[in-house]
C-alpha cells in the first residue's frame, strides 16, 4: 500500500514545486495575481494505533493506546491565484502549507501476553503541503462563505520514543527500542469558512473550520530481532483558524 502512495504523492510534490516555481515573487507581494493568505489556530488530532511487534524466537510485545487525541498549534502559509467567477461565486487556486505543531501519543506495553509492566509514548509532527482550490460565495459586499478544497503530500516526523517501568523499576525500559523517522504520507482537506472583507485595513480576516486527513507514519525499529515496527495509525485532525489575505 506505502508503495502506490508513494509515487503518487512525490506526483503531487512536483506540480506543487512547478507552481511555485512559476510565481513571480514581485507578483506575489504585490498582489497582482492572485492573494497571499496567513493562517493560525489551533488543532486536535486523533491519532495511535494498538498493535503487536513480533520478535523473533517470542512471542512479541502488544502496545496498547491510552491516549490518542491530542492539541496544539497550527500555523499556515499559502498563496491563491485568481480563478473564473461562475455566478455570486469567485474561484481561486493555489499552494496551501501548514505546519501542525507535535501531538503525543502514549500507552502501554504487554510483554509476551503475560504483563503489563511498560508505558510508552512519541510525537508526532505533521507538515502538509496542498495544491488547493477555494470558492468565495458572495453574500454581499462585506463577506463571503468559503469553501476550502486540497489534496497533497503530509511530510510526517515522529520522535521521542520512551518507555517507563511501571512496576516500581523492577523492568527496565530498553532505551534504544524505537527512534523517530520521516515518512510522506497522502493527505487531503476540506473546510468551511467566513470571510470579512477590509476587517483589517485592506486586509480581509477569515474564521475557518478545517478537516485534515493526515495518513499514517511510524517509527524505526533498532532491534533486528523485531519483525515489525510500531506505527502511528492514520491520523485525522479538526481545526479552528484564523486567516488574514490581502
Amino acid at each position: 500500500m506505502k508503495k502506490s502512495k508513494s509515487p503518487f504523492c512525490l506526483k503531487l510534490l512536483i506540480m506543487i514545486l512547478g507552481f511555485v516555481a512559476n510565481l513571480n515573487p514581485l507578483a506575489i507581494l504585490a498582489g497582482e495575481c492572485g492573494e497571499p493568505i496567513l493562517q493560525i489556530g489551533w488543532f486536535t488530532a486523533t491519532q495511535g494505533k494498538s498493535q503487536h511487534v513480533n520478535i523473533q524466537g517470542l512471542i512479541g510485545d502488544d502496545f496498547s493506546v491510552k491516549k490518542s487525541s491530542d492539541q496544539n498549534l497550527l500555523v499556515g502559509v499559502g498563496y491563491y491565484l485568481n480563478g473564473p467567477d461562475i455566478c455570486q461565486t469567485s474561484l481561486l487556486y493555489g499552494v496551501n502549507a501548514f505546519y501542525l505543531a507535535p501531538t503525543q501519543v502514549k500507552g502501554n506495553v504487554t510483554q509476551e501476553n503475560f504483563a503489563t509492566n511498560l508505558s510508552y509514548h512519541y510525537s508526532r509532527t505533521n507538515y502538509p503541503i496542498y495544491l488547493a482550490g477555494k470558492a468565495l460565495i458572495h453574500c454581499n459586499s462585506c463577506s463571503d462563505v468559503v469553501i476550502d478544497l486540497g489534496i497533497g503530500p503530509n511530510i510526517v516526523n515522529t520522535r521521542g520514543f520512551k518507555e517507563q517501568s511501571l512496576d516500581g523499576g523492577i523492568t527496565i525500559p530498553d532505551p534504544h527500542t524505537f527512534s523517530g523517522k520521516s515518512v510522506v504520507a497522502f493527505s487531503a482537506t476540506a473546510g468551511l469558512g467566513w470571510r470579512i472583507h477590509n476587517a483589517l485595513g485592506n486586509l480581509s480576516l477569515e474564521i475557518n473550520y478545517r478537516f485534515f486527513y493526515l495518513g499514517q507514519g511510524e517509527l524505526k525499529k533498532n532491534n533486528n530481532q523485531f519483525r515489525n515496527t510500531l506505527h502511528t495509525g492514520n491520523s485525522y485532525g479538526n481545526a479552528l483558524f484564523l486567516s488574514i489575505s490581502m
